[in-house]
């Protein structure tokens, strides 16, 4: 049995990476999760090759893909749950610490054929499982943090429960194999098991239902676009889309601390869900960041515009439309009108 779930799980991985080849360049989440699951695979390889030696091919195929898991889940999980995030150079230098570390512990040990004192083994043993279990730890916490903005009620739960589910099933299997050197016929048979259950889930989600059940297909946005009242039009729901819009615009509610769409579902006097579905479905937001920074970026153009107020500072205008972060208010901007708000302000004075 245990043979059957290893071979199953392994063929479903490199099937689920093959499969979503053709779309990688969809959203950069694919890639990423592409490698996750070739490293899942080649980390199988020692399952299923026992006869492979210290420092074999295989065996540094298994070891790397071991390694490179953790990093490689962290990574999936801040690009599926910030589609607009650009992963930075520290957070790849992150994210391959465990393996670069455990490299180079291999190299050196390959190289001098002798051991390393145990007080310095069982010091670096601990110190990778930290790193490892940091990473997974913080995977979990990305996703229970950004999961509730995703206006898509279905790719919601499929999200948070995939993230999840992989997340506490590389925490036990580092707990329990690394930490605690538990192994036997019924923990292996547990650990294969679940994994053939939760790559099969995976991909039942992905290509039985349809790959945006996971990953959303980026459209980048065009440059010079601009803020008009067009951007958003109902089909339906008129009383309840007015609703909001009035929140919105009389209200400034996107000004408010800790604006979330269950504080404003609340305040609209409408369910959650509903909520979602009019953002999503008749006003064309993916999320409700994008939903909230609208109203923000719009009400800053306008200030922008006014030469009386062209004594402001850009971040005070920022600060007072909602906007917690520099970095996060340029980046919405410029997506909007293919400028920083300083060239854009610029061109308005010169005109």
């Amino acid at each position: 049995m245990i043979d059957f779930f290893t071979y199953f799980a392994f063929t479903q991985m490199l099937t689920s990476a093959l499969l979503l080849f053709p779309h990688r360049k969809q959203n950069p989440s694919i890639v990423w999760y592409m490698f996750f699951m070739i490293s899942g695979a080649s980390y199988l390889l020692g399952d299923i090759v026992t006869t492979a030696q210290t420092h074999s091919t295989i065996w540094w195929l298994e070891n790397i893909g071991g390694n490179a898991l953790p990093g490689l889940f962290w990574l999936v999980s801040l690009s599926v749950f910030g589609d607009h995030v650009r992963l930075k150079k520290w957070q790849y230098i992150v994210a391959s610490i465990s393996l670069l570390i455990s490299l180079l512990v291999q190299l050196i040990l390959f190289i001098s054929k002798a051991p390393f004192d145990p007080a310095f083994s069982t010091a670096l043993k601990y110190t990778l499982i930290s790193i490892e279990l940091g990473l997974i730890g913080h995977a979990l916490i990305t996703a229970f943090k950004y999961w509730r903005n995703d206006l898509v009620q279905e790719r919601r739960y499929i999200r948070g429960g995939v993230i999840t589910l992989s997340a506490l099933y590389i925490f036990l299997v580092i707990i329990v194999e690394q930490l605690l050197n538990m192994g036997s016929y019924s923990l292996t048979l547990i650990k294969v098991g679940s994994l053939a259950l939760l790559v099969t889930g995976i991909n039942y989600f992905l290509f039985c239902l349809r790959p945006s059940s996971l990953f959303e297909t980026i459209e980048y946005p065009v440059k010079n676009s601009t803020l008009t009242e067009d951007t958003v039009q109902p089909t339906s729901s008129q009383k309840d889309f007015q609703c909001i819009i009035d929140m919105m615009e009389k209200e400034k509610f996107y000004q408010q601390e800790g604006a979330t769409i269950s504080s404003l579902a609340k305040q609209v006097t409408m369910q959650e869900y509903k909520l979602r579905q009019l953002i999503n479905g008749e006003m064309n937001f993916r999320n409700f960041n994008d939903f909230l920074n609208f109203y923000r970026v719009k009400e800053i153009t306008q200030k922008l515009n006014q030469a009386s107020l062209s004594n402001i500072p850009v971040l005070t205008f920022a600060l007072e439309s909602g906007f917690r972060s520099l970095s996060t208010f340029n980046k919405a901007f410029k997506e909007t009108h293919g400028m920083t708000p300083t060239e854009y302000r610029k061109n308005k004075i010169s005109d």
